[in-house]
């Protein structure tokens, strides 16, 4: 049956995001390709950076009825960059696979928003090839009652003098679950690798779940690596401190939160990018809120 090849919690990559159950009344074509949401997607998407050339990349998941898998190959050449945006709102099944190559002093700035779905999963694979590439990668879950989002990535160094930024925020409200799976590779060959990566997640409400599982794989001795994890309410003494000089609960809650989550949005996107980040955000802060 097609089920059986779909992953399940036994499968550890997907332990916190049962794809087999979420899809049990589905039956979906299954192509060839090098894992599950690739085989899921109509095709692959390619796009080669040229050497010295930028480009803006945003992706936007909105189907709120059916299954919605892409699968994605960047090749990014010598002191190419590229910045990858995905707002993630359609809340069916939002599956997401990118792969990145970066060669010698290559740019990568990605940034994830994702209310989730019914199972929402959005995969990053990165491959540090060249000496010096640069990798920031941010992202924000919103899990709303009812809603599964998955941010799963793997970043792999195998050069010398790459860095890696990695902070990924979240907040989920009583029926909602948020997940991170984030894995930093540095092979024998990546000396002198400086990698940071963060999650924070907040969960509003008793009945909200958050699962977090940050990695470092580290195989050389000259590096600069460090990562953190932390799950938890909203600052009672903020919360309290803002209340006192006349804000009313809900507004101070509200600014909190956005205060917490827009701390993940990288520097230098467009005005209006940001600015329709940042209302995705207020407006669920206002929905989970009413």
């Amino acid at each position: 049956m097609i089920a059986s090849e779909f992953p399940n919690r036994r499968v550890e990559a997907w332990k916190y995001s049962d794809l087999r159950a979420a899809l049990a009344d589905e039956r979906p074509v299954l192509r060839d390709g090098r894992d599950i949401i690739e085989r899921l997607a109509p095709g692959t998407q390619r796009m080669v950076i040229p050497a010295g050339e930028h480009r803006m990349f945003v992706e936007r998941m909105d189907d709120d009825r059916n299954i919605d898998a892409r699968s994605f190959d960047f090749e990014l050449d010598e002191g190419a960059s590229l910045t990858r945006i995905v707002i993630q709102t359609g809340a069916a099944f939002p599956l997401a696979m990118a792969r990145v190559a970066l060669g010698q002093r290559a740019r990568l700035k990605q940034f994830v928003l994702a209310k989730g779905g019914k199972l929402a999963r959005i995969e990053t694979h990165v491959d540090v090839r060249g000496e010096g590439a640069k990798v920031e990668m941010n992202g924000v879950y919103l899990a709303g009652a009812g809603r599964h989002a998955d941010l799963t990535s793997v970043i792999t160094h195998n050069a010398i003098g790459g860095e890696t930024r990695q902070l990924i925020k979240g907040v989920a409200v009583k029926g909602g679950r948020g997940v991170f799976q984030g894995k930093i590779v540095v092979e024998r060959g990546a000396q002198q690798t400086d990698a940071r990566q963060y999650h924070h997640g907040m969960l509003l409400e008793a009945g909200a779940e958050v699962f977090a599982k940050p990695e470092l794989m580290i195989h050389a001795d000259d590096v600069q690596c460090a990562h953190g994890n932390t799950a938890g309410g909203l600052d009672q003494t903020a919360l309290f401190y803002m209340r006192s000089r006349g804000i009313s609960e809900a507004e101070a809650r509200a600014l909190l939160i956005e205060a917490f989550l827009v701390e993940a949005v990288p520097g230098g996107l467009p005005v209006e990018l940001v600015e329709e980040l940042t209302g995705l955000m207020r407006d669920w802060l206002a929905e989970s809120a009413s």
